[in-house]
């Protein structure tokens, strides 16, 4: 394992930021764990307030996972001779994985390290940062820390990470070759139906519960109407293409609207998680403004870090794109192509990206609320 370990080495800029925004955002979430424990030491005895902190976080711990999935899954595309040195050195891709998901694992080991070095120098005083003992209670003083637990929220995020890494990462990602000549399937009859459906049925079956308050119904609906918009993203993107591409298109609408269909589904996936983190976060923030006058800086944290993971995993979807078409365009500049003609139909492409993004979200935005408004 030391022979794969010593391959890893050589870090350029940019996968070293990688490790230290995986390390970072660790040690946030971690810092977020450990205050839930902190604030259940101190709750009273009989309350169930620490299932409830615990909870918040799960919002977190989703970031983190989907934040290490798309960076493990980038990196056979971003440096495939890493790959094919590791293959030939004798790796296999249960190896591969093995070692994508120890690499993430080890970040966020550190990051959760950090955290709880920072929770114990703020528990034993040794640094104040809010006057008197205002942060007491969120470090569970003067309780003890138990082991168990502790040990237990410190192992959370970085098995977290490695299986998010692991589980992320196909067989084809492993294989020695230009993952980004490999063709994009189209979406089939079933999937543009279900895009169509789930919406629709998520919406109905909202609209029904909220009618007859039953918060069952409502609750239902909303999942199902966010979980079918977050399929028909992908679909929608694809039309996108479709439309820009049909008739008898020039130049820049061709290139638009093909680019636009093999990206769906690259695309989609990122954007869809957008459209619908951003609707929720936002939605909540209003709720928690309304009830208590100010978002509670937990919440604001988390949104923060949820925004920060989702948006570096579309930069990293982006940074594979930019990849994938450089094949194209090399060829279409030795046949004499204009640079003009690649910066159109990209701010063509991208703005019908964007129109699908602001339609999802809008979507997503409009279910939240009435869901919440129960």
């Amino acid at each position: 394992m030391l022979a794969y370990l010593r391959l890893t080495r050589g870090y350029r800029t940019t996968d070293l930021l990688r490790w230290l925004l995986t390390v970072g955002t660790a040690a946030v979430v971690t810092a977020l764990l450990l205050r839930a424990l902190g604030r259940a030491l101190s709750a009273p005895a009989g309350t169930d307030a620490a299932v409830d902190r615990l909870l918040w976080c799960l919002p977190a711990l989703a970031a983190l996972g989907y934040l290490a999935a798309a960076w493990a899954r980038s990196l056979p595309l971003r440096r495939p001779e890493r790959v094919s040195g590791l293959v030939a050195a004798g790796a296999g891709p249960v190896r591969l994985r093995l070692l994508l998901a120890g690499e993430t694992a080890l970040a966020c080991a550190i990051g959760a390290l950090l955290a709880l070095a920072g929770f114990l120098v703020l528990r034993a005083h040794w640094l104040e940062l809010l006057p008197g003992t205002r942060l007491d209670p969120a470090l569970g003083l003067p309780a003890g820390l138990p082991t168990a637990g502790t040990t237990t929220l410190l192992a959370t995020v970085p098995l977290l990470g490695g299986l998010a890494a692991a589980a992320a990462v196909r067989s084809t990602d492993l294989q020695p070759g230009d993952c980004a000549d490999r063709p994009q399937p189209r979406p089939t009859v079933p999937y543009l139906v279900a895009s169509l459906a789930l919406p629709l049925a998520g919406a109905a079956m909202l609209s029904a519960g909220l009618h007859a308050d039953g918060d069952l119904a409502v609750r239902t609906g909303w999942l199902v109407g966010l979980a079918g918009i977050a399929v028909a993203v992908p679909a929608l993107l694809y039309a996108a293409g479709w439309l820009l591409a049909v008739g008898r298109p020039k130049a820049v609408r061709l290139l638009a609207g093909r680019g636009l269909q093999a990206d769906s589904w690259r695309l989609g996936t990122p954007l869809a998680v957008l459209a619908v983190s951003a609707a929720l976060g936002a939605v909540a923030l209003v709720r928690l403004a309304d009830e208590h006058g100010s978002a509670g800086t937990p919440a604001l944290i988390e949104t923060a870090l949820l925004a920060l993971c989702v948006l570096g995993a579309l930069l990293t979807r982006l940074a594979e794109l930019v990849i994938t078409r450089r094949t194209a365009y090399a060829s279409l500049r030795r046949m004499g192509a204009a640079g003009s003609v690649y910066l159109r139909s990209w701010a063509l492409r991208t703005g019908a990206a964007v129109l699908v993004l602001l339609g999802a979200g809008a979507g997503a935005a409009a279910l939240t609320a009435a869901a919440l408004l129960n």
